[in-house]
């Protein structure tokens, strides 16, 4: 399986609880922040979803304004509908802290975590060649799209999931040298692209992952790995006498 954490933290905007109809609790929650970026403090909104019986009982103790921490996951899923294909990239959680001592300020639109913790580490694999190019200030940027798999213990098998990726200046420049297929682990921070659908007039939105910083990694074969992992040496059998 494949490295898939996500590190999320914000003032609690809102939360609702709901259950599927099999009555599986469902707690859809938003914590919005700003995260240092250089000098600047950068706006985030991450919607996670919590699922079962602790998500049932967060939901009687999560207060709006207050700060918290979440650990997660990402989770692709795709459908079609009236013949048109769609697809969006989930945060489903797993664990849920409240923050002490937080750096909550208020502002115009409700109270903001400063400081707040954005961080998706992965690994896998490149579903196709990266797309480089410059902008018109001559800024290297860098789109490709990563692949990995991940336990679904509900369906209890192996799920595909698929992320958008984005670096800009040198680590852009790294994705030069990779093509579909090269395997890396790369952590970065969750971004959410908004744009205005030319046919329907609606807003669209997409979520990717803006790469921080980018490992190759190099598979090794088995014939490596025979002559770089040593054996494990056996025991000896000895005889032992009957009592």
């Amino acid at each position: 399986m494949s490295t898939n954490l996500v590190f999320i933290s914000g003032v609690l905007s809102k939360h609702h609880l709901r259950y599927t109809p099999k009555g599986t609790p469902v707690l859809e929650v938003t914590l919005v922040g700003k995260r240092a970026v250089g000098n600047e403090h950068i706006f985030s909104r991450a919607d996670l979803t919590f699922y079962g019986k602790m998500a049932e009982h967060w939901a009687n103790y999560l207060v709006d304004g207050e700060a918290y921490q979440a650990m997660g996951r990402l989770v692709y899923e795709s459908w079609e509908a009236d013949g048109q294909k769609g697809s969006r990239l989930r945060i489903v959680g797993e664990d849920l802290f409240k923050l002490e001592n937080a750096d909550v300020r208020q502002e115009e639109q409700g109270p903001v975590l400063y400081g707040a913790e954005n961080r998706v580490i992965l690994s896998g694999g490149l579903t196709t060649d990266p797309e480089i190019r410059q902008t018109p200030r001559k800024t290297l940027v860098a789109r490709a799209s990563l692949g990995f798999s991940s336990w679904d213990a509900t369906a209890r098998q192996a799920k595909s999931h698929y992320v958008e990726l984005e670096a800009w200046r040198e680590q852009a420049a790294q994705f030069s040298s990779l093509k579909k297929g090269s395997p890396l682990l790369l952590e970065g921070a969750l971004k959410t692209e908004v744009w205005e659908d030319p046919e329907s007039k609606t807003k669209r939105y997409k979520r990717v992952v803006e790469v921080q910083r980018v490992t190759p990694l190099a598979r090794i074969r088995p014939a490596e790995r025979a002559q770089e992992v040593p054996e494990r040496p056996t025991k000896s059998k000895r005889k032992t006498k009957a009592a």
